[in-house]
C-alpha cells in the first residue's frame, strides 16, 4: 500500500501529462504528495489536467511543448529547472499510428521516432546531470509490447519502441554509479481515450489471458513502484506488464 506521502517533497515531471497514462500517472504523485510538472501539445488539455490533479493538494506546474523539437525541451527544461529541483522524469509522450509497411511514409517514420524516441533521450540528457549532482533521481520510459514481437502493420512504432529499450537498458547502466535509477515500462494495450477512439481494444483483448485490457491507473502504478524509494535497486531494466500476452 503506497504511502500517502510517498512522493512527499519530490517534484516530477510526466511528458504527455495531460491525458491518458500520463495524467493516470500524474494522479498516483499528487496522492503521494508530489509537485507536478506536467508537459503537453494540447493546452486545454493541460488546464483540465491541472485542475483535476490540485484537487488532491498538489501544486501543478503546466507548460506547453513538443516533445520531438530540441529547442522546445531545452527552453522546457531549462524553465523547469530555474524554479526548483526535478527529481523524478516519467518519458511517457508518445504517438501511435498504424500504417502498413507499404503506406508509411518517411514523414510517419521521422515522426514516429522523433515523438517516442529522440524524445527520451532529450529529456533525460536534460535532466540527468541535476540527477546526478544530487545523487538522487529516478527515470522512467514508457516503451511498449510490441517493441518484442512482430508488428506487420506498425513497424514504425514497434521499432521506436524498441529503440526506447535500449535507451532505458544503456542509460541505467551509465547514471547507477550516480545514484540515478533508470527503467522502463512496456505495457500491452492500455484503455486510454485515444485507443478506445482508434477502435482496437477490442480485438487486442482477444489475446490477452486475462481476458481485459489495462486501465490507464494499472500502468501507472508500475510507473510510480519504478518512479518511488521503495525502488532501490532496479536499474536499466524494462517491467513487462501484459496481462499474460507472452513472457520472455
Amino acid at each position: 500500500m503506497m504511502s500517502t506521502e510517498e512522493f512527499g517533497g519530490r517534484r516530477c515531471v510526466v511528458t504527455g501529462g495531460a491525458k491518458g497514462l500520463g495524467l493516470a500517472i500524474g494522479r498516483i504523485f499528487a496522492e503521494g504528495g508530489a509537485d507536478l510538472v506536467l508537459c503537453d501539445r494540447d493546452q486545454a488539455a493541460l488546464e483540465q489536467a491541472a485542475k483535476e490533479i490540485e484537487q488532491f493538494g498538489a501544486r501543478v506546474e503546466t507548460y506547453l511543448c513538443d516533445v520531438s523539437i530540441p529547442q522546445e525541451v531545452e527552453t522546457f527544461a531549462a524553465a523547469v529547472q530555474a524554479r526548483g529541483t526535478v527529481d523524478v522524469l516519467v518519458n511517457n509522450a508518445g504517438f501511435y499510428k498504424g500504417k502498413q509497411i507499404r503506406e508509411i511514409t518517411l514523414e510517419d517514420w521521422d515522426q514516429a521516432f522523433s515523438i517516442n524516441l529522440r524524445s527520451v533521450f532529450l529529456m533525460s540528457r536534460a535532466f540527468m546531470d541535476g540527477m546526478a549532482e544530487r545523487k538522487y533521481g529516478r527515470i522512467v520510459n514508457i516503451a511498449s509490447v510490441d517493441a518484442y514481437i512482430a508488428k506487420p502493420t506498425n513497424c514504425h512504432y514497434a521499432a521506436v519502441k524498441a529503440g526506447v529499450i535500449s535507451l532505458t537498458k544503456s542509460f541505467g547502466l551509465e547514471l547507477a554509479p550516480h545514484g540515478v535509477l533508470v527503467n522502463g515500462v512496456s505495457p500491452a494495450a492500455v484503455a486510454t481515450d485515444t485507443a478506445k477512439s482508434q477502435g482496437w481494444l477490442e480485438k487486442r483483448i482477444l489475446d490477452i489471458p486475462l481476458g481485459y485490457v489495462a486501465e490507464p491507473e494499472m500502468i501507472a502504478q508500475v510507473a510510480t513502484f519504478l518512479a518511488s524509494e521503495r525502488n532501490r535497486f532496479m536499474a536499466g531494466e524494462v517491467v513487462i506488464a501484459n496481462g499474460g500476452l507472452f513472457s520472455v
